[in-house]
């Protein structure tokens, strides 16, 4: 009994030592990360977290019904299984602006709000235009300096614009990874200081001079999007202006984006991530898109940001400004693309917007280096739904 009871004060003693070390080397987000992953049961971040960080509403307007399909396209077995296989939680396929498949897998569906991770980075983006169009920011291409002065002595960073922000082509210093628990992308996850997190990190290279995919970047620009908010409407918030410029105008269902901290605390939104929405109003965010930000016969967002968004940022072909892209494929084709295979995939030239949401995903790469090969598979059964090329003929 002695010999046990020297073991477990000598494992608590290494224990407490270990949470002191953490502590004092800027790491005690480690415990967070613990708390909220692997003791939930999964080895990173998940999809039905929003239970772990206070939540800032997303308000919607009066619903706008999808228009009917003449008559829903079922899916193929292989796909169905493919699906439920990699614990999906929501497929949909809307085509010529009305949805002709919709499927939901235990527990999920059609209101339910899961977490699209990385797409929030698009939503994003599509704020930084709606600020361009309402006078709130002078242009896409401002220096972020302009609102961020902890960068206007820095020989870099000074430079850099809202845009490159949006197209990773900043060159601001960041180590993308979703796994290791101590690492500069979980502590901006778990931190509870977003903002603090990312300006602590300089610039490494000249902006525009080459791509790197960074969640950092896309923070840097919701930060400085809420300071240009709050010098127009002092209070406005990334969430308040998103609710106002497309939840309300598109009549997306109620959505929630996840803060760093209480607002008394100086929270913010995690702008990189974390939005909590349904499968439905990722879709009419890719139709949106689609439609060249033209909603109704109005324009929520200028035609130009939108071709802009959806075109190669000038370093590679597959990344635009918050989203991906392969121009090559056989039809050409965009996305949004989140944290364990969240996708809203848009094929202009066959008017098709597809919604994936779930669990898992495989990082398996088959005709493109940096594209998940599913994406295609995505790609080929929407076609194949609406009568569009063969599988054959989809192909890079």
């Amino acid at each position: 009994m002695k010999t046990l009871t020297r073991i477990l004060i000598a494992l608590l003693a290494v224990l407490l030592l270990a949470a002191a070390v953490l502590q004092l080397t800027g790491h005690g987000y480690f415990w967070k990360a613990l708390r909220y992953t692997y003791l939930q049961g999964h080895n990173t971040a998940h999809i039905d977290d929003a239970r772990n960080f206070i939540q800032a509403p997303i308000t919607g307007g009066p619903p706008q019904p999808w228009p009917a399909a003449a008559a829903p396209r079922p899916l193929s077995d292989a796909m169905r299984q493919y699906l439920q296989t990699h614990r999906s939680a929501a497929f949909l396929v809307a085509h010529r602006g009305a949805l002709v498949h919709e499927s939901y897998f235990p527990p999920y569906g059609p209101d339910s709000r899961t977490n699209v991770f990385s797409m929030a980075k698009t939503v994003t983006t599509l704020l930084a235009g709606a600020a361009v169009a309402d006078g709130l920011v002078p242009g896409f291409d401002a220096p972020l300096s302009t609102w961020v002065g902890e960068y206007a002595a820095h020989p870099q960073g000074r430079s850099a614009t809202l845009a490159q922000l949006s197209a990773m082509t900043a060159g601001h210093e960041w180590t993308e990874n979703y796994y290791l628990p101590l690492n500069p992308t979980t502590e901006l996850y778990f931190a509870g200081h977003a903002a603090a997190t990312v300006l602590r990190h300089g610039f490494e290279r000249a902006p525009g001079s080459g791509y790197e995919y960074s969640s950092a970047s896309t923070q840097l620009l919701g930060i400085a999007l809420q300071r240009a908010l709050q010098v127009r409407e002092g209070g406005l918030t990334l969430a308040g202006y998103a609710s106002r410029r497309l939840w309300q105008p598109l009549g997306l269902q109620d959505a929630s984006w996840s803060l760093d901290a209480p607002r008394e605390r100086g929270g913010m939104e995690l702008a990189y991530c974390c939005i909590h929405t349904s499968a439905r109003n990722m879709a009419r965010l890719g139709q949106l898109l689609l439609q060249e930000g033209q909603w109704n016969g109005r324009a929520v967002l200028p035609a130009d940001f939108v071709r802009r968004m959806t075109s190669p940022n000038g370093q590679v072909d597959y990344y635009g400004h918050g989203l991906w892209m392969d121009p090559g494929h056989s039809p050409p084709f965009y996305f949004m693309q989140g944290h364990l295979g969240q996708y809203t995939i848009v094929v202009p030239s066959a008017q098709l917007v597809i919604v994936r949401l779930g669990q898992w995903r495989t990082k398996e790469r088959g005709r493109h280096a940096v594209i998940p090969e599913e994406v295609y598979l995505y790609v080929q059964e929407a076609l194949a739904l609406v009568g569009g090329p063969s599988k054959q003929a989809a192909g890079r």
